[in-house]
């Protein structure tokens, strides 16, 4: 499943205030006039085993090609990163490159922490793709600009899209969902697997799938267009949530009971639950009996899916020459937009088909999946949250206790969930 935003506080104000000499990189091994051979660029990500291997062979092919300029290295911190890249700033020691979740980019361009990507884009926009922005989904943008210039680029775009299992289809008589499926042809198609083949026909958990995806579907959204005021107390929002109560009340998503201690992915890939919402590169390729196949979100008022990217970043008080390090910063998205469903540049998106990927039949993303994923990129929207780490952390924190629990659990209506949640949502960002 795709990964729940990180909200993990920066808390980068204060720490950062110390002398551009003390803030330089202690990692890269070399400044950018060495003599004694290429310059070693860290970047610091956060993967875990089987990705960060797989970035490693990435990055090996880079560094060949670039064997006599720079070496790329992983500082690889799979657990607690927002945590340590902040210490690691305050104190002079981060990499010269590394992930941000999307959203960040904004905070810690206003602690002087990234470096400002203007001077370097204009330089290299008609010599590189990956530098060029308007070779991007804009959406993917949205949020790597601060004052008016790019203070980051993403290396992935990741819609959320609906999995489903074929094999549970056909046992149940249905045809498979179509591009053009609605929230009422889904409601029906759960209603009809459950009852024909005993399977449930949804995953629907403590903070997945995204509830703004429904909202906004029915035609509702979280906020006002400034961001200063809650509009959970909408009929739209409560129409959204008054369907997703009648997967819960007609049982047609599994308990939170059921769900406990598991991986509700493996429910799906189990062939006991029939449809999901993930992001486009989840995979769930290993499935028992079924190869699962996928399709953009069910429509409502409107089409839309909510967008996940991950961006990087360079360390302003890289002690490396800022210049190579932008042009190793330009060579490893480039090979992430070769590695990654969805590349955020649009025409790699376009060579879908060609990306290799891992754990897929044959290495490449399935022919099937490749226009509900494109269509998908087209429709997809950035959830706005507020740039402050600690009401990004408020929000998630109502989100989870006003309108999860009590909706999963039955304790409150539709109307009651959306009132107190729109209360709090104004305090929450107060």
């Amino acid at each position: 499943m795709k990964a729940l935003p990180k909200y993990a506080a920066l808390g980068l104000c204060g720490l950062l205030f110390v002398s551009t000499t003390a803030c330089g990189n202690q990692n890269s091994g070399s400044s950018g006039g060495s003599k004694q051979g290429p310059v070693t660029i860290t970047v610091g990500t956060w993967d875990g085993a089987q990705e960060q291997a797989q970035l490693q062979q990435i990055i090996n092919k880079i560094n060949a090609q670039h064997k006599g300029v720079f070496q790329i290295k992983d500082v690889n911190v799979p657990s607690n990163y927002d945590q340590k890249l902040k210490t690691e700033l305050a104190a002079g020691t981060a990499p010269d490159m590394f992930y941000l979740t999307d959203g960040e980019a904004s905070t810690y361009a206003q602690d002087g922490a990234i470096l400002n990507l203007d001077p370097y884009l204009k330089k290299y926009k008609d010599k590189d793709l990956v530098a060029n922005t308007s070779a991007y989904y804009p959406s993917t943008l949205q949020n790597d600009k601060y004052d008016g210039s790019y203070y980051a680029l993403p290396w992935i775009g990741q819609p959320t899209v609906m999995y489903y299992n074929p094999k549970l289809f056909k046992e149940a008589g249905l045809p498979e969902p179509t591009a053009n499926w609605t929230w009422q042809d889904f409601l029906k198609d759960c209603q009809a697997i459950k009852q024909k083949t005993g399977a449930y026909g949804f995953l629907l958990a403590n903070g997945w799938p995204p509830v703004y995806d429904f909202i906004w579907s029915f035609g509702g959204d979280l906020w006002n267009s400034t961001m200063t005021k809650s509009t959970f107390d909408s009929p739209q929002t409560v129409q959204a949530l008054t369907f997703l109560q009648t997967l819960v009340k007609d049982k047609l998503v599994p308990t939170q009971a059921e769900l406990t201690n598991v991986n509700i992915e493996d429910l799906f890939r189990q062939g006991k639950v029939a449809m999901f919402m993930g992001g486009a590169a989840d995979g769930n390729y290993d499935a028992q009996g079924f190869t699962a196949k996928v399709q953009v979100l069910p429509k409502g008022v409107k089409q839309v899916t909510d967008l996940g990217i991950d961006d990087m970043a360079i360390n302003s008080h890289t002690k490396v020459d800022k210049d190579l390090v932008f042009q190793a910063y330009m060579a490893l998205l480039d090979a992430t937009d070769h590695w990654k469903v969805v590349p955020p540049v649009k025409k790699y998106a376009a060579n879908l088909e060609q990306l290799e990927v891992s754990d897929a039949p044959g290495g490449h993303t399935p022919k099937d999946r490749i226009q509900p994923i494109l269509t998908s990129m087209k429709i997809a929207r950035v959830y706005e949250q507020p740039k402050d780490p600690t009401k990004m952390q408020n929000v998630a924190n109502v989100l989870a206790n006003d309108v999860y629990e009590p909706l999963l659990l039955g304790t409150s209506t539709p109307e009651q969930i959306a009132s107190k949640t729109q209360s709090d949502l104004d305090a929450a960002i107060k």
